[in-house]
């Protein structure tokens, strides 16, 4: 009996562990776009090839509404004599699909049984299994794009993209492989067509990349010493953190800072963070390093070199972005 209750001790104990996640924070960085050499405002959209789900009014869309900062990044023209660069494709919207079959226990028809003492009590034995009809459809789109200098007629930039999506649905009453059913083929390509507008802005245009970056929790008592006290208004500090409001959280940092003496790698890490989130690769920077010689858990050197690595390549990102910007 012991060995039970230890056993389901355990298993509560797993589901305890695996349902609380770090705590995160989620940054953001600007990324140029793929075309390295050009810097395209003017744009056009042709009419695509075989274009019977709209992905070519999706694209012309999403680079109306392209916004960095508040300020468009596009200007779309349908007079083509006056745009820098156009943008031209060819569409192929399938949909695919199979029947299966799955088996269920009938549990209303009983095909076997047995009668059970002196009142002769009937009980089911076994029961009826159905054999149930089902479908599996495979929606798939594939669009080819190109985006081409008007003047020169030179390729910028090409890139075929695929999305696809698979539904399965099983019929328990009438079914009929062949017969007209509503599968949505034009309603559900529509919507991958939708994401590869959305690639596809991302490929020719400046855009943000977003990251979810563990918080550092807790303090580390084998490298500092701290009161009760400083480690409950570390871990409320978090909570703020976490919730984004950043320049409380930074300023509630900066004193612990001072209280610890500049040497709590777990404070400069967070407030490192913060300054990232804030879009301040720079001086996020600098803090990272300055958190990095103060650990000694092998854990959270990882996490702070990571922070090194990320903040020094997204501010060359940066850069080369904000070179593609009108």
């Amino acid at each position: 009996m012991r060995n039970i209750y230890r056993s389901i001790l355990f298993l509560l104990f797993l589901v305890l562990l695996t349902g609380c996640g770090s705590k995160s924070l989620t940054v953001k960085s600007l990324h140029p776009s793929k075309i390295p050499s050009e810097k395209i405002y003017s744009i056009g959209v042709e009419d695509f090839v075989n274009d019977d789900i709209y992905q070519s009014l999706k694209i012309e869309s999403k680079l109306v509404n392209k916004t960095i900062n508040g300020k468009k990044v596009f200007k779309v023209l349908n007079d083509f004599n006056n745009v820098e660069a156009v943008v031209q494709g060819s569409v192929d919207s399938n949909l695919n699909y199979y029947t299966y079959y799955e088996e269920e226990i009938d549990y209303k028809r009983c095909s076997y049984y047995r009668y059970e003492g002196k009142k002769k009590t009937k009980k089911c034995m076994k029961y009826y299994v159905r054999v149930i009809p089902c479908e599996s459809r495979e929606y798939s789109v594939h669009t080819n794009l190109r985006l081409l200098n008007e003047d020169t007629n030179k390729i910028l930039f090409a890139k075929t993209y695929n999305r696809s999506k698979n539904i399965r649905q099983c019929f328990r009453y009438h079914y009929y492989p062949y017969h007209t059913i509503p599968r949505n083929k034009r309603e559900i390509n529509a919507r991958l067509a939708a994401l590869i507008a959305d690639e596809f802005l991302d490929d020719i245009s400046p855009h943000y990349v977003y990251y979810d970056i563990n918080i550092i929790e807790e303090l580390n008592e084998n490298t500092l010493v701290f009161t009760e006290e400083q480690s409950d208004r570390f871990e409320k500090i978090i909570e703020i953190m976490e919730k984004r409001n950043l320049d409380l959280s930074f300023e509630e940092l900066s004193k612990l800072n001072q209280e610890f003496n500049y040497k709590s790698y777990e404070v400069i890490y967070n407030m490192a963070l913060i300054y990232e989130a804030k879009v301040n690769l720079f001086k996020a920077n600098e803090l990272y390093k300055e958190a990095r010689y103060l650990v000694k858990d092998l854990d959270d050197l990882e996490l702070i070199n990571n922070g090194i690595l990320r903040t020094k390549n997204n501010l060359i990102e940066k850069i080369k972005a904000k070179s593609q910007l009108p």
